[in-house]
């Protein structure tokens, strides 16, 4: 067979699944069949157009989107000497040029030419049959994982970025805003290193108790509680420690800086597509609070793969859809018809 099918966006809210060319493993290249596609809020924005990324020229359009997957090794090129047909594996969501000094040493995250997978200079992303990928960018998926579990390691690795020195322990409280999969996996992480209370902040119901499924302690409804005060009481005045805020919401981000405790550490995993202005940034200096930015770096992925395997508290229930992948451009025209239940949905191969 040498076509495959596979989705490109060619302009906003205009996507086609189409025959392409299917590649064929060269070199250090491999060729694998994917099994499961994640939905990511990234590819949402693209398909919209309303990515910042595509405004600043960093993603072009026409794309072939989506970065998080797992599948099937079907062949490898004769340099290839880690993997061979029939692997389950996963992979980094970006690729060096494999030439220049940086990746000579194994420095990928250096190389200044590197390639992001389906979005910013985009490598051909997994909404596709097959995805072309070097051996180097490429890992085994345990056997104790299922192929669910290794799409997720991509949305794991980026959430993972949020932890990095935070130091949680038991009398330290976490909290959570939004009940997205970024969100459900820091409230998991943020449990699985131990934070004394894991606090979930959001605005659905039926999705914060799924998240008491993944390690949440308390949930608030934002619709209904002030949560800044609700904090504040479950901190005996305090605030919270640590804040991951997944959001993307301007005025969770204000929230942050008024429920964060002194010394305290707020880990931004959002995009929030435009600048911020009036940040009463004096707040955030008076108070010593860190502000960290998370978007992922190379080594997450074994990491959080590690976890998972590590953790008896699986992500899984997260995956709120499984769509097959003719019907997945369904999931772009007709959002509205999935976000009263979307967490994570996921694009099945099989």
């Amino acid at each position: 067979m040498d076509t495959m099918k596979a989705i490109t966006v060619y302009a906003p809210n205009d996507a086609k699944m189409e025959d392409v060319k299917k590649p064929v493993a060269v070199d250090d290249m491999m060729v694998i069949k994917v099994y499961r596609t994640g939905v990511c809020a990234t590819d949402l924005s693209i398909y919209s157009g309303e990515s910042s990324f595509i405004r600043s020229g960093e993603i072009t359009l026409p794309c072939r989107f989506g970065h998080e997957w797992a599948g099937v090794v079907e062949s490898v090129g004769e340099k290839v000497t880690k993997f061979k047909p029939g692997d389950r594996v996963y992979s980094d969501n970006f690729v060096s040029c494999g030439k220049c000094d940086a990746c000579k040493e194994g420095k990928y995250m250096e190389c200044k030419d590197t390639r992001s997978v389906g979005t910013i200079k985009c490598w051909e992303g997994c909404y596709a049959e097959y995805m072309y990928m070097p051996e180097r960018h490429v890992f085994l998926l345990p056997d104790e994982l299922s192929m669910d579990e290794g799409a997720l390691i991509e949305p794991a690795s980026i959430a993972y970025d949020a932890f990095k020195g935070a130091n949680l322990d038991s009398s330290k409280t976490a909290v959570v805003i939004g009940t997205g999969a970024i969100g459900m996996i820091s409230a998991w992480l943020a449990k699985y290193y131990g934070a004394g209370k894991v606090i979930l902040v959001g605005r659905n119901d039926s999705k914060m108790e799924i998240s008491k499924k993944v390690g949440v302690d308390y949930t608030i409804n934002n619709r209904n509680e002030n949560a800044v005060e609700r904090v504040k009481e479950l901190t005996n005045g305090k605030g919270a420690d640590m804040i991951i805020e997944t959001s993307g919401a301007e005025s969770a981000f204000l929230q942050c800086i008024d429920m964060v405790a002194r010394f305290g550490r707020i880990s931004v995993v959002s995009f929030y597509e435009k600048d911020l202005n009036n940040i009463p940034i004096d707040k955030l200096v008076h108070g010593c609070v860190s502000l960290v930015g998370a978007a992922g770096c190379d080594g997450n992925a074994q990491a959080v793969c590690d976890i998972m395997c590590k953790n008896p508290i699986k992500l899984t229930p997260i995956i709120s859809h499984h769509v097959p992948f003719e019907n997945s451009l369904d999931v772009f025209e007709n959002l509205s018809k999935y976000n009263n239940e979307k967490i994570k949905i996921m694009i099945d191969f099989e």
